[in-house]
């Protein structure tokens, strides 16, 4: 059973997950600048040491073992990454996906307005689905407006409200089932 709970948990860990990429892609590119100025200075700086007493302290090895780290650590996330989003895709387009939201929606302004039980908000939730559809937050399909603390149609009568909904929603989980593809 699909709920927004867990694919508010799997946002954050997608978020998380793309945050430590993004650090170890940083890392990545400081070992790699290493990597390429060390034949330049190796010569230099190991004349250097031999003149003054000193031993030269060569990195190569310890610098190509952490790019090595790195390079593994990289295609780790990417591939965990990449397995949560299909997962998120998955879960937001299974036909059992629950949304909790209170099932007395209030008229304001002549739209209908459903807000979450609990008074719940799902900011993950909707930030990995906005960038998977390419769209901005809130999301707009359909006169009907997805946001993370609520859902607003524009109309006023409560069944074609619902009509409203549930054919934005499906034209949402369409489209992920195609980009997943």
């Amino acid at each position: 059973m699909s709920n927004f709970e867990f694919l508010e948990n799997l946002g954050i860990q997608i978020k998380e997950n793309r945050l430590k990429l993004h650090d170890v892609e940083d890392s990545l590119s400081n070992v790699n600048v290493q990597l390429h100025e060390i034949p330049l200075k190796r010569s230099t700086e190991s004349t250097f040491a031999k003149m003054i007493g000193v031993g030269y302290d060569d990195k190569l090895v310890e610098l190509e073992k952490a790019k090595e780290q790195l390079e593994r650590t990289k295609t780790d996330l990417r591939n965990i990454i990449d397995k949560d989003i299909n997962t998120f895709i998955s879960e937001v387009s299974s036909p059992n996906l629950i949304i909790p939201l209170d099932a007395s929606p209030k008229i304001v302004d002549g739209k209908t307005v459903y807000k979450y039980r609990d008074n719940s908000k799902f900011q993950n939730v909707f930030d990995i689905l906005c960038e998977m559809l390419g769209l901005s937050s809130p999301l707009v399909v359909k006169d009907v407006m997805l946001s993370p603390t609520e859902i607003v149609i524009a109309v006023k009568d409560e069944f074609e409200a619902k009509q409203k909904f549930i054919n934005s929603l499906h034209e949402i989980q369409n489209t992920l089932l195609i980009k997943k593809r």
